[in-house]
């Protein structure tokens, strides 16, 4: 019995760390990133349009700047037929990105008290956090809608 629950420990921590591995694609009609072709063919969006997916297979890069939800336009996003677990990972995506922008949000803020950015900066920093966090909301009421499916 010991011996199995090391290796149970180890199978849980492989699952967790496939689960979370989702990124955002904006698919238009042209210039559609490299990473995301193969998750954009599936959704033709015509030329000149720019529709918004996920990439179940790829995971996202969340750093001071950098952001899914800075990147990609929720609006319209539809991910139902998902799997239980591609659902998870897409939560946990939206998750880390809006504790992201939060981070980036209060580095801007402690920026402009330290006078290091003008306020010309602190205000796009503060609409770009507002579009992310719009972003996320789209993004959580897309999950229940293909969660309740």
């Amino acid at each position: 019995m010991k011996a199995f629950i090391p290796a149970l420990a180890g199978a849980l921590m492989f699952t967790a760390a496939t689960a979370s591995a989702a990124s955002l694609c904006n698919c238009c009609g042209s210039g559609t990133a490299e990473s995301c072709t193969a998750t954009c063919e599936t959704v033709k969006p015509a030329e000149g349009m720019c529709i918004p997916a996920v990439d179940f297979t790829s995971s996202a890069k969340i750093g001071a700047g950098q952001n899914p939800l800075y990147e990609v336009p929720l609006k319209g996003l539809n991910i139902t037929g998902a799997s239980r677990s591609d659902l998870e990972s897409f939560r946990r995506l939206l998750e880390r990105s809006r504790k992201g922008a939060e981070r980036d949000r209060r580095s801007a803020l402690r920026d402009l008290r330290h006078r290091t950015i003008d306020t010309a900066a602190a205000a796009s920093a503060a609409k770009r956090y507002d579009d992310a966090i719009v972003n996320y909301f789209l993004g959580m009421h897309a999950y229940r809608d293909a969660a309740n499916n």
